[in-house]
């Protein structure tokens, strides 16, 4: 997973910064999101009733394409039937981010992948998963929002762990 990243990161600065790209010079934004998170999979809503946290990232690009890298924490809140505890997600993860043309850069569809740290609260240690995100939003001035359909892949019943974020926060352009 470590190396697909690194190839990903290297052919994203490679189409950044190539001569023929530097008559502009690339945007770059931070951003930082609160995100509620609702099961969307049937495993997920009889062990979980939801879940709470926050995601911030980095976007760079030109014109209406960004790449994006971004960190996150959500915890999940334990039905009481769940043996496993409340749920700690952590995802690294990078992607790329869409402005809708001619939206003047206020509609985006973004997508992302990278991997997930997931531990419980009574089970010993985290271990790594395959995570991925898709979803769309919308940007106003300094603040966004947006509805992200979350994944990562789990152990225990074995599939993919399915969310629904509601998210929304600010977006700092330099």
């Amino acid at each position: 997973m470590k190396t697909v990243l690194i190839i990903a990161m290297i052919i994203f600065s490679t189409a950044l910064f190539s001569p023929g790209a530097t008559a502009q010079i690339p945007h770059i934004s931070i951003y930082a999101h609160a995100l509620y998170a609702t099961p969307l999979d049937n495993s997920s809503e009889t062990l979980y009733n939801g879940g709470a946290g926050a995601v911030g990232g980095i976007l760079i690009g030109k014109k209406t394409t960004r790449f994006n890298a971004s960190v996150g924490y959500t915890h999940f809140f334990s039905d009481h039937v769940n043996p496993l505890g409340d749920e700690t997600y952590i995802p690294f993860k990078a992607g790329i981010r869409q402005y809708i043309p001619f939206s003047l850069n206020f509609l985006f569809v973004q997508g992302d992948l990278g991997a997930g740290y997931v531990s419980n609260k009574h089970t010993d240690g985290s271990d790594s998963r395959f995570a991925f995100d898709f979803g769309a939003g919308v940007k106003f001035a300094g603040f966004e929002g947006a509805l992200i359909w979350d994944n990562f892949k789990e152990k225990d019943p074995s599939g993919l762990s399915s969310w629904l974020t509601i998210q929304a926060g600010f977006n700092l352009g330099f």
